[in-house]
């Protein structure tokens, strides 16, 4: 799986589980989008499918945007058919991806096993082309912030069998059985091995000698028991481990902790990134906030290198960033020296009252547009984790010079300051917290910064 940007198609049953199943990778970091229509210019075959090419280009251009992209496929009450010929061509149609996740209901209604064959079999197929291993499908059903769990291979909900609740009686989708494997076969010819949760509790050892017996019995579908997070995550970690060495590929199938647990199982470590601020404003309230920003060692405000016109020097100020970027912050704790890596770094025109100068109308508006190259340079040889503006004119133009088509807004930092994440362009999914320069007090800089870095799992312990 690529480290710097993870393509991860999921196709779900529904719009409401694939958007529960976004928001869980979202809340990960990983940026994440849904797509709630699956035939661009709709279907005359009445079926779903795509019939033209606009449905396979928006989901390749949004999995070139964002990490993960949740596909609604609507397939949970088609006829089993249509539901795996729908999945066949969503998954043909969406170009290279690292893992593919099918999105199936936490009480296993519907299409469950014609999908997940139909995602086999596509992924197998593909696979035979490019010489690549063996596909093989993950399911772990369970979802126990939901109530949902997995004994001996049959799904609870809320402690009962699922044909021992009133999902028996459901009018389209009615259960009578909970034994995951039995669902999984219906309608399709899927061979599966349920992992028990005395296997499970045994430890990762134990699962990865059930599951090695289970590849030489040429089982297609793991199925898993589990009772917590905690045994999803082992279970994740231990057939990831036998990825290379048996040179397999995993499709997941569940309501989404087992697929994101799958993912970051596969996710190679990330380099950790760092938040670019970028200040356009002279104003005392901004230098205020910088001073108060650069007391923590592990921000570096800096101001942008000049050229002969007292303009930003794009490539100068650039090579400031990147030597900042890769040192290191020493800070104090008890009697003993420690570094860190440096989170955030700030370039500023004005720093402090001393970098004041006579500008003619022409170098204002020159400015934000140096800024905004810089920002682009930075992004283009930098795994950034954030990006902090000042400024609305340095805010329009760095969102322009990154080719995006806006922000979407998350939440209100303090008034005028708000955050979100950039749509669209070569940042698309970056988070961005965007502020005006007479906005705020000494400290407001630091509840950006702060926002950021909590977004992006570098908050302070």
């Amino acid at each position: 799986m690529s480290q710097d940007s993870p393509r991860i198609l999921i196709v779900a049953d529904d719009l409401t589980g694939g958007n529960a199943c976004g928001a869980l990778f979202a809340e990960a970091g990983l940026s994440t989008m849904t797509i709630t229509g699956t035939g661009g210019g709709g279907s005359s075959s009445g079926t779903g499918l795509p019939d033209s090419g606009d449905g396979a280009a928006r989901i390749a251009g949004a999995l070139d945007d964002y990490d993960t992209v949740v596909v609604n496929a609507n397939s949970r009450h088609m006829q089993p058919g249509d539901a795996a010929a729908l999945t066949d061509a969503l998954l043909r149609s969406a170009g290279p991806v690292d893992l593919v996740a099918c999105r199936i209901d936490t009480t296993l209604r519907g299409n469950v096993g014609p999908t997940a064959e139909a995602a086999l079999r596509a992924r197998q197929d593909l696979a035979s082309t490019t010489g690549s291993g063996r596909v093989m499908g993950l399911c772990i059903p369970a979802f126990p912030s939901s109530g949902r769990v997995t004994v001996g291979g049959r799904q609870l909900l809320n402690g009962k069998l699922l044909e021992d609740t009133e999902l028996r009686n459901d009018v389209r989708s009615p259960m009578r059985t909970s034994v995951v494997a039995d669902i999984l076969r219906e309608n399709t010819k899927l061979r599966c091995h349920t992992v028990e949760l005395s296997t499970v509790l045994a430890g990762a050892e134990a699962i990865r000698a059930d599951v090695l017996k289970a590849l030489a019995a040429g089982t297609e579908v793991i199925v898993a028991d589990a009772l917590t997070n905690d045994h999803i995550d082992l279970i994740a970690h231990a057939v990831a481990d036998l990825s290379q060495e048996e040179n397999l590929e995993w499709v997941a199938i569940d309501p989404g902790p087992g697929s994101l647990a799958l993912a970051r199982a596969l996710l190679p470590k990330r380099e950790p990134g760092v938040i670019l601020g970028v200040s356009g404003s002279a104003t005392e309230v901004t230098r205020a906030q910088l001073a108060k920003l650069d007391e923590d060692p592990t921000i570096t405000v800096l101001q942008a290198a000049l050229d002969a016109d007292n303009l930003p020097d794009v490539q100068a100020t650039v090579e400031r960033v990147r030597m900042a970027a890769s040192a290191r912050a020493t800070t104090r704790a008890s009697a003993s020296a420690q570094t860190e890596p440096v989170r955030a770094i700030i370039v500023a025109t004005v720093v402090d009252a001393s970098d004041l100068l006579e500008l003619t109308d022409e170098q204002s508006e020159l400015i934000p547009r140096r800024l905004a190259q810089i920002t682009a340079e930075v992004l283009a040889t930098a795994t950034l984790t954030g990006l902090y503006t000042t400024g609305g004119d340095v805010t329009a133009a760095v969102l322009g010079e990154l080719g995006a088509l806006g922000m979407e807004i998350h939440t209100e930092i303090v008034p005028l300051a708000v955050g979100g994440s950039i749509v669209g362009g070569s940042a698309a999914g970056v988070p961005i917290v965007t502020k005006g320069g007479l906005i705020g007090d000494a400290g407001t800089g630091v509840l950006c910064l702060d926002h950021l870095m909590q977004t992006a799992g570098m908050g302070r312990a």
